[in-house]
């Protein structure tokens, strides 16, 4: 028991925290525990930010039927599930980075060696991150539902949910094994790092086809600003970083005594095709990137999805 009594031991143990992390820390440890039947990976946390998030998203979507969107328009419940990402990716990141620099950087690392507030700090990140993967998968098979037909679904809606779905496997696995959380959050990390410019590129984008937008002189010059620094932020995470961090993992867990000590070979070989594929499945919007930043600002790049 600690001398100076449990209030003051417990206030020297949250001082220890990382400023950013202790929020994350807190509210995971808060939480009611929901385990995963025959593991101890707890989903209480990611149901709960589940369901916050869809809040979150069904209040948008009325904050915008009061500026004049049309009610359950396509294009109006795109833009509140925009606003509801730049919510999820700002947030996030603001967890992610502060958490992979109080760590030595392996990909491997199993979390055991780690101090109890990094490993609650890096379940929080990755069960906040899980629950905004099932609410944008839920919510978009709802919002996709029609009555006595079920959900029909856009052309690029089945390969985001399954992005979604493998997403969650990857970091569900990872706090299973207890071992590989820093891939997870490096990837993590650099997907999400362009996700808030580019929900408010998507986001301007929709609004210039709104009728209570259209007197908005300076929505255009601001568009043609938002897609620039969307595309030459996408183009520095997707084409200069994205490939050396994947191919340092790729190297980490199949080539390395650790890697392959610390995380199993069959567990490697799920988790490398799907980082390999989301960067390659990020070519047709790197193509649109880079014609953006050599012609100019591009309307109307379609829908694919606020979360690459």
């Amino acid at each position: 028991m600690c001398k100076h009594g449990k209030n003051s031991c417990d206030t020297s143990k949250m001082l220890a925290i990382p400023v950013l992390l202790r929020p994350w820390v807190s509210c995971y440890r808060w939480a009611m525990k929901i385990t995963i039947p025959g593991t101890d990976v707890d989903i209480g946390f990611s149901l709960l930010c589940a369901a916050i998030f869809c809040i979150l998203r069904v209040t948008f979507r009325h904050i915008l039927y009061s500026f004049g969107w049309e009610v359950d328009a396509t294009d109006t419940l795109f833009a509140s599930s925009c606003m509801a990402s730049v919510c999820h990716s700002t947030i996030l990141l603001l967890g992610l980075v502060p958490t992979l620099l109080s760590q030595k950087y392996v990909p491997s690392e199993k979390l055991q060696p780690s101090p109890q507030w990094y490993k609650d700090a890096t379940n929080s990140l990755m069960g906040f991150c899980t629950g905004y993967m099932v609410y944008d998968a839920v919510m978009t098979i709802v919002e996709r539902w029609i009555p006595g037909i079920g959900p029909v679904f856009l052309d690029d809606d089945k390969m985001f949910i399954g992005h979604h779905i493998l997403t969650i496997l990857y970091m569900t696995s990872a706090r299973w094994i207890k071992a590989g959380h820093i891939s997870a959050m490096s990837l993590m990390t650099n997907g999400e790092a362009s996700a808030p410019i580019m929900n408010c590129y998507l986001f301007i984008e929709k609004m210039l086809d709104q009728e209570c937008c259209r007197h908005i002189s300076w929505l255009p010059a601001l568009f043609t600003i938002a897609e620039q620094i969307f595309s030459i932020t996408y183009l520095i995470c997707r084409v200069m970083v994205s490939p050396f961090v994947i191919g340092h993992i790729t190297y980490d867990l199949v080539f390395t005594k650790h890697g392959r000590r610390d995380i199993p070979l069959w567990l490697s070989i799920l988790w490398l095709p799907l980082c390999w594929g989301v960067q390659f499945g990020s070519i047709p919007w790197i193509m649109s990137c880079m014609e953006a930043v050599k012609n100019g600002p591009l309307l109307g790049n379609g829908e694919a999805g606020a979360e690459l």
